[in-house]
Order: C-alpha cells, then sequence, then structure tokens
C-alpha cells in the first residue's frame, strides 16, 4: 500500500511541475500587450489596497513583475524539489537535479521571449526567476530534513 501512495504522489507531483512550467512558458509567449494587460490590473488592485489600509506606498507595475517572477519560480522550485526527491529519496541528488534543471526552464523562458511581439530576454529576470527556484528549493530541503528528524527521532524512541 504504501508504494502505491508513493506512485500516486510521484504522478500527481510530476502532472504539477508539468503543469507549472507550462504556464510558465505560455505566459512568455504572450506579447507585451497581453503581458501588460495581466499585470496593470493587478498592479492596480494592489495599489488600492495599500491605500485602503493607510500605507503610503505606491508599486509600479515593473517590481509587481519581478515579484511574480520571483514568486511563481519559487513555486515552481518548490514543485521541483517535491518531485525529484520523490523519485530520488536522497536530498544531495535532489538539489543536484533540481536546481540546473529550473535554472534551465529560467533560460528557456527568456529565450522564448525572444519570439513574443514587444517582449525580450534579459538577463537580470534569469537571476530573479533563479533566485525563485532556489528559495522554493531551500524551503522544501528544510521542510524534508525536518521531517526526516523528526521520523528517525520517533524510530529511535520506538526502537
Amino acid at each position: 500500500m504504501k508504494k502505491r501512495k508513493w506512485s500516486v504522489a510521484r504522478i500527481i507531483l510530476t502532472v504539477l511541475t508539468v503543469a507549472a512550467v507550462a504556464a510558465i512558458f505560455y505566459n512568455s509567449s504572450l506579447s507585451a500587450v497581453e503581458s501588460t494587460g495581466q499585470s496593470s490590473p493587478l498592479t492596480e488592485m494592489i495599489n488600492r489596497f495599500l491605500a485602503s489600509v493607510r500605507i503610503p506606498l505606491t508599486l509600479t507595475e515593473g517590481l509587481i513583475r519581478k515579484f511574480a517572477h520571483f514568486t511563481e519560480y519559487a513555486v515552481l522550485g518548490a514543485l521541483l524539489t517535491t518531485t525529484v526527491h520523490l523519485y530520488t529519496q536522497k536530498r544531495g541528488k535532489t538539489l543536484l537535479c533540481a536546481l540546473p534543471t529550473g535554472a534551465l526552464i529560467a533560460v528557456i523562458d527568456e529565450l522564448i521571449q525572444l519570439f513574443s511581439a514587444g517582449r525580450s530576454c534579459e538577463v537580470r529576470d534569469m537571476v530573479i526567476d533563479f533566485s525563485g527556484i532556489v528559495f522554493g528549493a531551500l524551503i522544501v530541503t528544510l521542510i524534508i530534513s525536518f521531517l526526516e528528524k523528526r521520523s528517525q527521532n520517533k524510530q529511535l524512541k520506538e526502537g
């Protein structure tokens, strides 16, 4: 039964990871006009919220977009790390696979933008994206470490 649970978890996480990459690539394929059409309303909503709670801060669309990139890649980093860990069960191998894969996705993502009207390929964005990958991967690695130590402690107490 336990082996079947791992198999189902692997399938689900693999599908979620592939879906996240597909969504990221899709967003990069949008033209500058379409992309702005998505981010402008979000920027306005955030700024209205900040004003409503009397925070004297106005965020630019550029900042919101960079934060969105970081966030979507942090989620991808968490998904990649979790998925790879389910297959390898070794933290070292997990990071050795997840981090370069995440970096490659970030590079491909930026290259896709070369073919999208009004968009460009930016090294700065690759760095932001990879920083998100690392952040998500580190969070998951810390959680995995905590869970493994807790499991080992439980086994020692029972044994």
